[in-house]
Order: structure tokens, then C-alpha cells, then sequence
């Protein structure tokens, strides 16, 4: 419980600034979080930087690549709606291509569709034709018309300062495109067709910045939300740590203040058996009081020692020891709350009543095993019904099994949760600690415990302790 500062060399002024997003002005308290929050709040950080770079280094090339295609496919039906039928299998030259009825219809190509550029090339590369009189008869060097020659269609898109007539901006966005001219493999020509592509690109490039603000807005606020989220879940965290904080004081006051009185009960005790008349029974009666009052004050120092255990520093001390008589301890200093409710206890070894003379010797410290049997016993007694039976089943062998058994079952809310600190259910003043500290007083003393429980057979909590006879034994527990 105790309050961790988070100025350690180790943090970065990023990392405090984080955690100042999340905590607020308790920046300097470390709670615990919900990791399914913590995923969502790194997939929307991923996101926020993910998706903006996905829609620009992916999405838009694709769509970009779609829009060439789209140019490529309308060149080559524009293409071989230009060339007259009567040529369309013949090598292209100056000559077929001199027709009145060509050039008007390379004209209305380039009216009709607002091409930048025409051209007609021969199987060499020579211009036979082009918008741009001050190219025919040139030759054509661009790389792409390698490719061309070899019957593979080409559109690249790229930049072209535009012509003094258009009323254009002089830097235009352009598809450049190649149509070869095929006859059963031979390259017969190839058409070049020029679009002006500025209008779509700049549409696209919208779609791309808007897509690209929405995504990222998206992440962001998704961000915000988990980060809200982790903060709320931050300060409920703190107030159940301050909530926790604050029962153990008064749980450190409570047991300070009720030692008092049972120090005065003891001291009562001493006054009647030293300077008053008793008689025998009067001295018995005045002996179990002592017992049960020095059972409440071991009580109260033990609840010191359960803080200990969950820290790790307790200091077990076993002994090899008779576990009989704790037993019945137990079972006698119970055996008053049993009666008002009308259930009865019975102790057996081995399957056996407990007889006078039995011994079982065990490998413990005797006041943590009374605790976990009285815990165990007691939470037994609460959940019986009047007329039931708590059974404490004593098994010996090469271990020591504590079985304590009732007829009612554990309610389904709390089977899994059995033995974790606060489980319980149907008790008013339940606080959820017995099985939880005898789970802990079990494991400090190298044992084991487990619940079995069903409507048909009941509820038994089995302990299983290190025997105290044998070498092993023995030397186990010295150790």
C-alpha cells in the first residue's frame, strides 16, 4: 500500500507526461490498470500513426495506379478507333498514314476528348505524325518505346509545362501513354496519346488529404477516449488505495484498543483465582475464559502476522508437534457458537472418533494451524443449517490431512474466488478474510489447501501439512 514516487531517474519527460494525462494531479501515486484499456490505448496510438501512413504510402499509389490503367485502357480503344480498318495490318509509314480521313480524325480525337498530344510512330521510332508539327520526322528516344516494341502497352504519369493556347496552370499533371500496333506478333507501329490528367489527380489528392484528417482524427479522439478511460479507472484505483490505506489504520487502532479490555478480563481472572474463594468448578470455568481470552489476544497479534506473510517477512518457526490437542481445541472453544445454532462438530482420525490417548504428530507452529482450523470450522458453522453436522476428518500418512466438511455448498459467486482476499457471500458481517489468511497461514507452513464443493455432497476444505514423523519429517521441519 505504500505510495511510489514516479520521479525515478529511469522516467523521461514523456513518460511523466503521460502518466500526468492519465493520473492528473496525482501523478505521484503508481495504481494498477486494466490491461484490456492499456491494449486499446497502444492499437489507437498504433493507429494514429498506422493508418495515415498506411493511406499515403498505400492506398493512395494504388488509387493513383488505378487512374493510370484507367488512361492506359481508354488510349488503346482510342487507339484502334483512329486507325482506318484498311490499315490495320499494315506496317505504319508516311505514306498509309497521308489520308485526308486520318488526319480529321486525329483531329476530332484531340478536340473531343482534350488530348495534349497525339502521335503516330513507326516500327523504328520515326514521328509519322504528331499535334506537335515540329516533331514529325524526329525520332523517338524514350526508353518507354523499347518496351512498346515489344507489344507491351506503357502509360507513365508525370509533369508537362503546358502550351502558351491552353489557359491551364504551366505545370500540368499528364498521363503519358503508348499503344502498340499488333499483327500476329510483328510490331506494326505504335500510337502515343497524351492526356491532360490535372483535374483527377487534384480530386484525388483532395480525397487522399481528407481521408488521411479523417483517419487520424478518428485515432485522436479514440486516443482521448482510452486515455479518459485509464484516467477514471486511475482514480478509482487511488480511492480503494486510500480506502485501503485507511482500514488498515483503523484495523491497527481497533486491535490496539480491544487488547485493553481483555487485558482487564485477564487481570479480572488472576484478582477471582488469587484472592477469592472458588471452587474446582468455578477454577475449571475461570481456566477456559483465560484460554479463550489468550485465543483472542493471539487472534489480534496474529492479524499483525498475516501482514507479514503477504509481505514475505514472516519468520516461520515449526515444531514437531501433537495436532490432536489443537484439534480439539478448536472444536471445544467453537463448540458454544455450534449449539446456538444447533450444529453439531464431531472430530475423527482416520475415519475413527477421536479417542482419549490418539496422538498425531505434525510438522507446524501451533497457533497458525489452531487459526486456520478455527477459520475453517467456524465458516463451516455459519453455513450449516440447524440440525446439520460439521465433520473435522483427520487423515495421518506420509502427510497430515485436515478435512473440514458441511452439507451446504458453496455459492456459485465465490467458487472461484474462494480463497482470494474479500470473497464472500451471504454473511452480513462476512469480511472475506477467513479462507483468504488460512490459504496464506497454510502456505508459509509448506502445506496445501483445496475446496471441493457441489449441491449433492456438500462443501469440504482439505489442509495437508508436512508429518512430523519419520526422518524426513523431522528434518524437513528442522530446516
Amino acid at each position: 500500500m505504500a505510495e511510489s514516487g514516479f520521479n525515478a531517474p529511469t522516467d523521461t519527460p514523456l513518460l511523466r507526461g503521460l502518466r500526468w494525462l492519465i493520473y492528473g494531479r496525482r501523478a505521484d501515486v503508481r495504481v494498477r490498470h486494466s490491461y484490456p484499456l492499456l491494449g486499446i490505448l497502444v492499437l489507437a496510438v498504433i493507429s494514429a500513426v498506422a493508418l495515415p501512413l498506411l493511406n499515403t504510402l498505400v492506398i493512395y499509389p494504388a488509387y493513383t495506379e488505378i487512374m493510370v490503367g484507367t488512361f492506359e485502357n481508354t488510349a488503346s480503344r482510342l487507339a484502334a478507333h483512329t486507325i482506318p480498318p484498311s490499315i490495320r495490318n499494315t506496317a505504319l509509314t508516311p505514306a498509309v498514314l497521308d489520308t485526308p480521313r486520318f488526319l480529321a480524325d486525329v483531329y476530332r480525337l484531340e478536340s473531343s476528348f482534350g488530348l495534349i498530344k497525339v502521335a503516330v510512330l513507326s516500327p523504328e521510332g520515326c514521328v509519322l505524325y504528331s499535334t506537335n508539327p515540329g516533331e514529325i520526322g524526329g525520332q523517338t528516344v524514350d526508353s518507354a518505346f523499347e518496351r512498346v516494341a515489344q507489344g507491351h502497352p506503357q502509360a507513365d504519369l508525370g509533369t508537362l509545362r503546358s502550351l502558351p493556347a491552353r489557359r491551364t496552370a504551366p505545370i500540368i499533371d499528364v498521363v503519358d501513354a503508348y499503344v502498340p500496333l499488333m499483327q500476329k506478333g510483328v510490331f506494326l507501329g505504335a500510337f502515343r496519346i497524351v492526356f491532360d490528367v490535372t483535374g483527377p489527380k487534384n480530386k484525388l489528392e483532395r480525397f487522399n488529404t481528407y481521408a488521411t484528417a479523417v483517419t487520424f482524427i478518428i485515432s485522436f479522439c479514440l486516443l482521448c477516449i482510452v486515455l479518459i478511460l485509464l484516467r477514471m479507472e486511475a482514480s478509482r484505483e487511488y480511492a480503494r488505495q486510500q480506502a485501503d490505506a485507511l482500514r488498515l489504520d483503523v484495523e491497527h487502532i481497533t486491535r490496539h484498543d480491544i487488547k485493553t479490555p481483555l487485558l482487564g478480563a485477564l487481570n479480572g481472572i488472576n484478582y477471582l483465582e488469587n484472592f477469592t474463594a472458588v471452587d474446582a468448578e468455578q477454577r475449571d470455568m475461570l481456566e477456559e475464559m483465560r484460554q479463550s481470552l489468550n485465543t483472542g489476544l493471539d487472534l489480534i497479534n496474529r492479524s499483525l502476522d498475516l501482514y507479514k506473510m503477504e509481505t514475505g517477512n514472516y519468520e516461520y518457526a515449526p515444531v514437531v508437534m501433537d495436532i490432536l490437542p489443537t484439534c480439539r481445541r478448536v472444536a471445544d472453544d467453537l463448540s458454544g457458537m455450534a449449539k446456538v445454532r444447533g450444529v453439531d462438530v464431531t472430530v475423527s482420525l482416520d475415519g475413527a472418533p477421536l479417542k482419549t490417548g490418539d496422538a498425531l504428530e505434525a510438522c507446524m507452529e501451533g497457533s497458525l494451524c489452531y487459526a486456520v482450523l478455527a477459520n475453517l470450522v467456524k465458516n463451516a458453522i455459519e453455513a450449516s443449517d440447524m440440525g446439520d453436522s460439521v465433520e473435522v476428518r483427520i487423515g495421518s500418512g506420509e502427510e497430515v490431512a485436515l478435512a473440514v466438511h458441511n452439507r451446504a455448498a458453496v455459492p456459485e459467486s465465490v467458487r472461484d474466488v474462494f480463497f482470494q482476499k474479500y470473497a464472500t457471500a451471504g454473511k452480513r458481517t462476512g469480511t472475506g478474510l477467513g479462507t483468504y489468511s488460512a490459504k496464506l497461514m497454510v502456505q508459509v507452513m509448506g502445506g496445501r489447501i483445496a475446496m471441493e464443493t457441489s449441491e449433492k455432497d456438500g462443501t469440504t476444505v482439505t489442509v495437508t501439512l508436512p508429518s512430523g514423523t519419520g526422518q524426513t519429517g523431522r528434518e524437513s521441519c528442522r530446516s
